[in-house]
């Protein structure tokens, strides 16, 4: 004999509460999930934090260039050239700058550090890809300059030779300012003058 359970049908009013039920938890696991919900990082917004070590708000009245790279990129590889010359050029009087090593692991950052021992660079390493995430890195090389007021001035994503004479003139102008932001974001690409000069920081 089979029994019959009618109470066990769901009604149309339990359908329509699972299902308003079930929108909600989908809203909600979007607005939790990274990159949903939360808006990018743009000019004159404050940097978000690199790590425990690192105080950004120790460097203002300096220009900041954080650099997201890795060693198997040769367009980061070259990046890492001119910023160690910008570095040089200017002294960390003026700029400082922060080259994290993005999702490589431990070994592979302390093959860089030995390689780069002479560059006046600070390595800074992120193996999860946690630091990335909070300035919305999603390619390689990505170049994020604080101006002297302690807010983002500009954000570059690639790299292009032809840009070495234009990145050295935004940091000079950056620097000739008030400690302002130059609230300037652009996309590298477009040639300047001829590529490979060394730069000529303003001392």
């Amino acid at each position: 004999m089979t029994l019959k359970n009618n109470n066990l049908r769901p009604t149309a009013g339990s359908k329509g509460r699972v299902r308003a039920a079930v929108l909600l938890l989908v809203a909600a696991l979007l607005t939790a999930a990274p990159g949903y919900g939360a808006e990018k990082l743009k000019v004159g917004d404050e940097p978000p934090p690199i790590n425990w070590q690192v105080k950004l708000n120790r460097y203002r009245g300096r220009i900041v260039m954080i650099a997201f790279w890795a060693s198997w990129c040769p367009p980061c590889r070259q990046e890492m050239g001119v910023l160690a010359q910008i570095q040089q050029a200017a002294t960390r009087k003026k700029v400082v700058v922060f080259a994290v090593d993005y999702r490589e692991s431990g070994r592979r950052f302390r093959a860089l550090q030995r390689a780069l021992h002479g560059a006046d660079l600070t390595l800074l390493r992120d193996p999860s890809g946690a630091i990335g995430r909070s300035y919305d890195v999603d390619s390689i090389p990505h170049l994020v300059i604080v101006g002297r007021d302690g807010r983002i001035a500009a954000i570059h994503l690639g790299y292009s030779k032809s840009e070495i004479p234009w990145l050295v003139g935004e940091i000079n102008s950056l620097w000739s300012e008030a400690p302002q932001s130059a609230a300037t974001t652009r996309r590298r690409g477009a040639p300047l003058r001829a590529a490979g000069a060394r730069p000529g920081i303003k001392k």
